[in-house]
Formats: C-alpha cells, structure tokens, sequence
C-alpha cells in the first residue's frame, strides 16, 4: 500500500490530466466510487447527509450525492461554507440542484442539527488532502454535532480537519469509514491520526500513482509474508536462530529475546551468553538450547570467546546480537568480528548499536545482511544528528543511513520505520503504548531473529516482527491496560497476534 503525500497525490493528478484524463473525469470517478461503496455495504441505509466543502472535496460530495439519489437514497446536502468555490464542484452541484435539498451549514439550526440526528449515513466532504489550521467554529460545530449522531460516519480521502502536519486534530471529522482516493495517506497509517479513520478503503479513480516508496502493510499483505509451515516440516525446515546476549546485570534481556524467537516459529534457537548467568537463564528457559560461553570479571562475555561464537555462529541461518551485553572492549571486539566474518543475516540491537557507533565505517566492510533497530536515542548515537531531528522526520533519517551504509534500518518509536538499502521505506501501522518499556525491544528482536532463520530477508522480518510486536502491544493493552501489560504479558499475546493474521480479521 503506498503512501503519498499531498505534493505527490497532486503531482500524480497533474501527470494523469497531461496522459489524458480531465480532472472532471477524475471527480466523477471518485464520486462515483465513494456512491458505489456506500451502496453496496450499506443496501438497506435509507437516509443520507452530506457535509460538502467549497473545493475539490466538496465536489466529489456532490458528485456522490447524484448517484445516491438516482439510487432512490434520500439525500441531503449541507454547505459548510456557501457556494463552491472551485469551478467542477459548481458544475456537480448544478446536475444536482432541484433534485436534492440542500441547507446552508454556516450557522447551526435546528433544522441541520435534526438532519444529522436523523440521519443513517454521514458523509464528510468538507475538506480533503492537505488541510493546515484550525477548523472554523460553524465547522467544529457540524462535527461535535455529528459525533454524537447514531448514524454511520464516512470520511471521503481523509477526516476532515484531519492531518499529520498538526500535533492536534482533536476537533476533526471522526469517521467510522474512510474512503480514500487512489491511495493511502499519513493520516491513514500514522498513529494517533489513525484512531480517527476508522476502517480505510483505497477507492480507484482511474490512473496509477507516481510517488515515493514509502508504504505500509496491509492485514492481507502481512499474512503473505508469513512462512509456510508445511505439514511435513521438521526442525530443520524452519530454520535456525541464534541470539548472543545476556549479562550479569542483564539476564532478562537474553530471556526475552529468546521468547519472541520461540513463540514465533524458529525451529531452533540457541542462546549463546556468558557463563556466569547460566542459572539466572536456564532457570526459565527450556525450549531453546544454550551455548554458554566464558564470562569476564563484570559478568559480560570474555575477550577469549570470540573466536569461539564467531565459529559457531557461521553454523545458523540467522543470528541476532547487542542486547544485554555491555559495551566494553570484549564485546566491541565480539560485535566487530562477526560483522566482518559473518555472511549470513545479522541482527543488531540495544548494546550492539552502541558499539557499532563508536566504528560505523564497519558496516562498509561486512558481506552480511545486516538489520540495526535502533530507537532514537540509539539513531542519534549512529548519526551524530540529535533525537529532535532524528524525530523531525524519522523516514528520511532511517533511510539516509540504510542507504549509505548498505543495511535496513528499523527505527522504533511509534509510528516504527523501516527502510531497505534500496530506498524501500514501509511504515508499521500497529503499536501501543503498552510497548513502551524496558525489554520491548528485546522481545522485537528476537520474533526478527525468527523470521530471518525462516529463509525472510531481514527487510521481510522487520516488517512482518514489527507488525505482529506491535500487534501483540494492541492486544495487550485491550487485556490488561497499557499500564499493566508488561513483558511477560505482551509476549503471551503474541500467539493472538498470529492467529489474528492467519484467519485474516
């Protein structure tokens, strides 16, 4: 699903009107198609109002209403601001005068109020892509009055009032459907603007788009992702994983890595830590095999074991490093040469990150294919940009460094960003704040780790591992709050997450 910005949705009109297609064509199309959705999904809604802006998406309002009323729909139009402004959406409202009641919505009546009680459908057309400011008070009026309206709220392109470029968008349209022209936007995708969008459907006018390659997965999308699981398997038909972590201070970080590596289909995880935390790990680990390795005296892994792991490690089809371990010289030198030696799939996280900052160039060197997920905090370390700029516009960030340095760069946080080598960006649509604590990024590395053995690229499970993470982050919110869905809790919903996508809900 690709996501286009306003400049880029204008510039992909403006090269379909140059190919041949009028604008007016383009209005027709999508006004059409908004009536044709309604019409099918809602057969037996009888009574429908339309909330029409002066522009473009006023137009399409107008259009919608035609088909709707040749459709035997009662129909009601209200202006929010008067006349069109905009030269087609005068001539859709012409086809329609006499035909339709239409009611000026500058000022809020009785009559208007008693149209939207009364309603089955709303339809909001009063603003489209692009929309910056704030709402005018007769309009903010419309959509409390709305809000609070039985009637089933349609969106058409984006809620109105509705956008990523404004921190605040509590007054705008909130919809239970949005109809989008053509494509996805931000507001679709991003969180919280998506809270307000309700269930989104890309309606075709006509042309293909011309954009950028940011994207976002759909359910559908994610779900063909996912390995086959023959029934025939064995262990080895699922690969093998092995995750380097672990410390005295941070047992916990190993155990949770190897959780989301389990309850995600590797056919063999092995954890290999340092020794001196064997009882803290085996303790609660069961399913997985260990590979303990000699600690030094902070309780992290020894100078002498390099060799050893690097060794090992050529053995799995995925291996996943950094959290828990410290950055000290032994890990540094840990960390350095398994980039250098290994030419599997690498993942690189928490502490592994900071050790890659202190010698970036490194990447440049490795023959492996190398995913870093890094939060902010670890983004600015890499990048020697600050958190604020980092955040400022956190695709391009994420994708400067994947292409430089040739590896694919998961950038968490909400909104999570993950961007290829290749310029490919895709942005992950689920998430919650009950993700947002310690040993989060833990259990994300591992379920990566998992899909990597399975035979996915490492660009693939970072965008099916972020996806189902943050799945399992929503779900466990709705069991336990976000307040008191810890770890453990997350991880056990992580099944739910799965089977949420296989059955396709």
């Amino acid at each position: 699903m690709l996501i286009l910005s306003p400049d880029e949705i204008r510039y992909t009109e403006n090269k379909a009107n140059e190919n041949g297609l009028s604008y007016e064509d383009m209005m027709e199309s999508a006004g059409q198609g908004c009536a044709e959705y309604i019409l099918i999904n809602y057969p037996d809604k009888k009574n429908i109002v339309i909330l029409c802006g002066k522009g473009k998406n006023g137009g399409d309002g107008f259009v919608i209403a035609r088909y709707l009323k040749e459709a035997d729909k009662k129909v009601s139009i209200i202006k929010a601001f008067g006349c069109p402004s905009d030269s087609l959406s005068e001539k859709n409202k012409a086809l329609i005068d006499g035909t339709v009641n239409i009611y000026d919505g500058s000022h809020l009546t009785k009559k208007i109020i008693s149209l939207i009680n009364s309603a089955d459908i709303i339809v909001d057309a009063v603003f489209g892509i692009g929309f910056k400011g704030e709402l005018p008070e007769n309009i903010k009026e419309l959509f409390t009055v709305s809000a609070r309206s039985p009637a089933v709220k349609i969106a058409v392109d984006i809620p109105s009032g509705l956008s990523a470029e404004n921190e605040s968008s509590d007054c705008c349209f909130s919809a239970d459907e949005t109809l989008s022209m053509l494509c996805f936007k931000k507001e679709h995708i991003y969180k919280p603007f998506s809270g307000k969008c309700g269930k989104v459907t890309v309606i075709p006018i006509g042309f293909d788009v011309f954009g950028n390659s940011i994207e976002a997965f759909s359910r559908k999308e994610i779900k063909a992702l996912l390995p086959e699981r023959p029934f025939n398997a064995n262990k080895g038909t699922f690969g093998k994983a092995m995750i380097i972590a672990g410390s005295y201070n941070m047992p916990g970080a190993a155990k949770i890595a190897v959780k989301g590596a389990l309850s995600t289909g590797a056919g063999l995880t092995t954890l290999c830590f340092p020794d001196c935390i064997y009882p803290a790990v085996t303790s609660s680990l069961s399913e997985n095999t260990f590979f303990p390795v000699s600690s030094d005296n902070k309780g992290c892994f020894a100078g002498g074991s390099t060799a050893e792991i690097t060794a090992k490690a050529d053995l799995y089809d995925a291996v996943a490093i950094g959290p828990g371990i410290g950055v000290f010289t032994e890990t540094e030198k840990l960390v350095n040469a398994l980039i250098k030696c290994n030419k599997g799939r690498i993942i690189i996280d928490a502490d592994g990150i900071n050790i890659v900052s202190r010698n970036i160039n490194i990447l440049k060197e490795s023959d492996a294919e190398i995913l870093l997920t890094p939060h902010p905090g670890e983004m600015s370390r890499l990048t020697g940009k600050s958190i604020a700029d980092i955040n400022a516009d956190r695709e391009k960030a994420a994708s400067d460094f994947a292409k430089e340095y040739g590896v694919t760069v998961l950038l968490k946080g909400a909104n999570t960003v993950i961007a290829a080598p290749d310029g490919r960006i895709v942005i992950n649509p689920t998430g919650s704040a009950a993700l947002s604590r310690g040993g989060s990024g833990d259990l994300l590395t591992g379920i990566t780790a998992s899909f990597a053995a399975q035979g996915l690229s490492v660009f693939q499970s970072a965008v099916l591992s972020a996806y189902i993470h943050g799945l399992a982050g929503e779900i466990a919110e709705k069991k336990y709050t976000s307040f008191s869905a810890t770890i453990e809790r997350i991880y056990d919903c992580i099944p739910d997450a799965l089977s949420e996508i296989i059955s396709g809900k």
